[in-house]
């Protein structure tokens, strides 16, 4: 019989070894305890479930402007049993609903986001995350920022540390003292990050610790999923963290990948045709869709 409650589906979705029951009583222990279940579901989440836009464009070269449904029903049909990806409004409505069914405090926000050049004004509330309180201490909750997603449960504290995985630092910082007025909105902090080949660190995104009603997930879900020329409305954007400090992404027609091994190995290469991206999918990003599904996304690329 397959697993009924959530956060069993969740579970096994994820290949964990811990049993529902187990999560639970994890779920109730000390501050840092917990901040170690959460860090152990991050990381089995982003390297089961996928960063994708598919929906997105397909909706796109289908003629349609909506939003991604992210009531809980289409969510888990579609990342736990279809075994398919998402964005960040499902990645962060998903564990959200998994955090709180095993009985923690957690509540969405929304970030502008920061990254790229030539920004002269604050983006707009695009990005959704959570945070979740932890007898009083907060944290944010991230799997949903593709690749470059911190993989690991960050204090809302001036005083924390930056936090180290395989495949970057992650840390958080009062907003003002990072950006200027005029980019900073309403934020009250600023999500930073580095490679272990970057020198400095590089502004993710920026947010205020303001639970956001679901009309406004709701209407930021929609900018985001139908804006034209923004970029997932423009391509096929899709990533998968592997194990080691491995990813894969694919951007458009370019599939990128970096894995470790003997030596560090990063390849890149153009994906040729239709048949080609179906291809990539299923071997790079254990997405195994219908060709009729995978042409139309491909005829936006072409």
């Amino acid at each position: 019989m397959p697993p009924s409650s959530l956060a069993a589906r969740y579970a096994d979705r994820l290949g964990l070894d811990s049993p529902e029951d187990v999560l639970r009583q994890r779920a109730h222990g000390t501050v840092d305890e917990v901040v170690g279940l959460i860090d152990e579901l991050l990381a089995a989440h982003v390297r089961s479930i996928c960063f994708e836009n598919l929906d997105v464009i397909a909706a796109r070269a289908a003629g349609e402007a909506r939003g991604i449904p992210t009531d809980l029903d289409s969510l888990t049909a579609k990342l736990l049993d279809a075994g398919r990806g998402g964005y960040c409004h499902e990645h962060a409505t998903l564990i959200r609903a998994v955090l709180r069914e095993l009985g923690l405090s957690a509540h969405p926000i929304l970030a502008r986001v920061h990254l790229g050049g030539g920004r002269t004004a604050p983006g707009g509330l695009t990005h959704q995350a959570t945070i979740v309180d932890l007898a009083g201490r907060r944290f944010l909750v991230d799997p949903g920022f593709g690749g470059g997603t911190p993989q690991v449960a960050l204090a809302l504290d001036a005083e924390s540390q930056s936090r180290m995985t395989e495949y970057g630092e992650h840390r958080l910082v009062p907003a003002d003292t990072l950006l200027e007025p005029a980019m900073r909105a309403e934020a009250e902090w600023a999500l930073q990050s580095r490679t272990s080949a970057d020198q400095d660190f590089r502004t993710v995104y920026a947010f205020a610790d303001i639970p956001r009603e679901n009309v406004d997930l709701e209407v930021s879900n929609w900018f985001t999923a139908t804006k034209p020329g923004t970029r997932f409305t423009g391509a096929p954007v899709v990533a998968r963290t592997l194990g080691n400090g491995g990813k894969v992404s694919l951007e458009g027609r370019q599939l990128r990948s970096l894995r470790p091994g003997g030596g560090t190995e990063r390849l890149e290469r153009t994906v040729t045709d239709a048949a080609d991206f179906a291809a990539v999918l299923r071997e790079e990003f254990a997405l195994d869709l219908d060709r009729t599904f995978t042409d139309l996304v491909w005829g936006v690329v072409d």
